[in-house]
Protein backbone atom coordinates (compact mmCIF):
# COMPACT_ATOMS: atom_id res chain seq x y z
CA UNK A 1 0.00 0.00 0.00
CA UNK A 2 1.48 3.33 -1.07
CA UNK A 3 1.41 6.34 1.19
CA UNK A 4 -0.09 9.37 -0.49
CA UNK A 5 1.08 12.95 -0.13
CA UNK A 6 -2.22 13.86 1.53
CA UNK A 7 -1.65 11.22 4.23
CA UNK A 8 1.79 12.61 4.95
CA UNK A 9 0.48 16.18 5.10
CA UNK A 10 -2.35 15.15 7.47
CA UNK A 11 0.22 13.47 9.71
CA UNK A 12 2.33 16.66 9.70
CA UNK A 13 -0.74 18.67 10.77
CA UNK A 14 -1.53 16.13 13.49
CA UNK A 15 2.03 16.26 14.81
CA UNK A 16 1.87 20.08 14.87
CA UNK A 17 -1.39 20.07 16.81
CA UNK A 18 -0.03 17.52 19.30
CA UNK A 19 3.09 19.65 19.81
CA UNK A 20 0.89 22.63 20.70
CA UNK A 21 -1.21 20.56 23.10
CA UNK A 22 1.35 18.63 25.12
CA UNK A 23 4.39 20.90 24.84
CA UNK A 24 6.86 18.24 23.66
CA UNK A 25 7.81 20.41 20.72
CA UNK A 26 11.25 18.93 20.06
CA UNK A 27 9.88 15.38 19.78
CA UNK A 28 7.14 16.42 17.37
CA UNK A 29 9.51 18.64 15.38
CA UNK A 30 11.72 15.61 14.72
CA UNK A 31 8.68 13.66 13.53
CA UNK A 32 7.64 16.55 11.27
CA UNK A 33 11.18 16.77 9.92
CA UNK A 34 11.15 13.06 9.04
CA UNK A 35 7.76 13.39 7.37
CA UNK A 36 8.83 16.38 5.29
CA UNK A 37 11.96 14.55 4.15
CA UNK A 38 9.79 11.62 3.12
CA UNK A 39 7.54 13.96 1.18
CA UNK A 40 10.47 15.64 -0.56
CA UNK A 41 12.11 12.30 -1.44
CA UNK A 42 8.95 11.15 -3.16
CA UNK A 43 8.84 14.28 -5.33
CA UNK A 44 12.52 14.56 -6.20
CA UNK A 45 13.55 12.83 -9.42
CA UNK A 46 16.34 10.36 -8.99
CA UNK A 47 19.52 11.51 -10.66
CA UNK A 48 21.97 9.16 -12.21
CA UNK A 49 25.50 9.92 -11.06
CA UNK A 50 27.24 7.93 -13.76
CA UNK A 51 27.62 8.92 -17.38
CA UNK A 52 28.58 6.41 -20.00
CA UNK A 53 31.39 7.17 -22.43
CA UNK A 54 29.12 8.05 -25.37
CA UNK A 55 27.21 10.64 -23.33
CA UNK A 56 30.46 12.10 -21.99
CA UNK A 57 31.86 12.48 -25.50
CA UNK A 58 28.66 14.23 -26.62
CA UNK A 59 28.93 16.68 -23.72
CA UNK A 60 32.63 17.33 -24.21
CA UNK A 61 32.40 17.37 -27.99
CA UNK A 62 35.03 14.74 -28.67
CA UNK A 63 34.72 12.22 -31.42
CA UNK A 64 35.52 8.63 -30.49
CA UNK A 65 38.91 7.35 -31.63
CA UNK A 66 39.01 4.26 -33.74
CA UNK A 67 40.66 1.28 -32.09
CA UNK A 68 41.72 -0.48 -35.27
CA UNK A 69 45.35 0.49 -34.70
CA UNK A 70 47.84 -2.35 -34.35
CA UNK A 71 49.64 -2.59 -31.04
CA UNK A 72 53.34 -3.39 -30.91
CA UNK A 73 53.46 -6.44 -28.65
CA UNK A 74 57.18 -6.02 -27.94
CA UNK A 75 56.54 -2.56 -26.44
CA UNK A 76 53.52 -3.75 -24.46
CA UNK A 77 55.42 -6.66 -22.82
CA UNK A 78 58.37 -4.65 -21.55
CA UNK A 79 60.15 -5.77 -18.36
CA UNK A 80 60.42 -2.29 -16.90
CA UNK A 81 58.22 -1.40 -13.91
CA UNK A 82 57.96 2.17 -15.16
CA UNK A 83 56.37 1.24 -18.49
CA UNK A 84 52.65 1.66 -18.34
Amino acid sequence: MAITDQQILKKIILESEQALENGRIREHAKAIHALTELLLEKEAPSLSTSIDEVEWRKIVGETPKKTNEKVDVAKENSDSLLDF
